[in-house]
């Protein structure tokens, strides 16, 4: 594997992303990836996935099961925060 940034949950800062369906989902994970430096080939062998499997999330197939999804956030640092709209802390 190449010398990328390492994938670490508590890495860098938080940031906030209105995702509305997979393909937003899809596409910060892959701008996340991108921004680490690594490819799809290398975050799927850390996840345990399929290149084929990274791809689809990426591209945001709607068929791919969000436990996978989060699991290949969460290898990203990236956390999955739900939030009641109109609600304020």
């Amino acid at each position: 594997m190449r010398h990328a940034k390492p994938l670490d949950p508590r890495f860098d800062q938080p940031a906030t992303n209105l995702c509305l369906d997979m393909s937003s989902i899809g596409a910060v994970l892959r701008r996340r990836r991108r921004e680490l430096g690594y490819t799809q080939s290398e975050v799927a062998a850390f996840c345990g996935f399929s290149q084929r499997l990274i791809s689809e999330i990426e591209r945001g197939r709607e068929t791919v099961a969000i436990d996978k999804v989060m699991r290949y956030a969460n290898g990203l640092g990236i956390d999955f925060l739900l939030r009641i709209r109109g609600k304020h802390d």
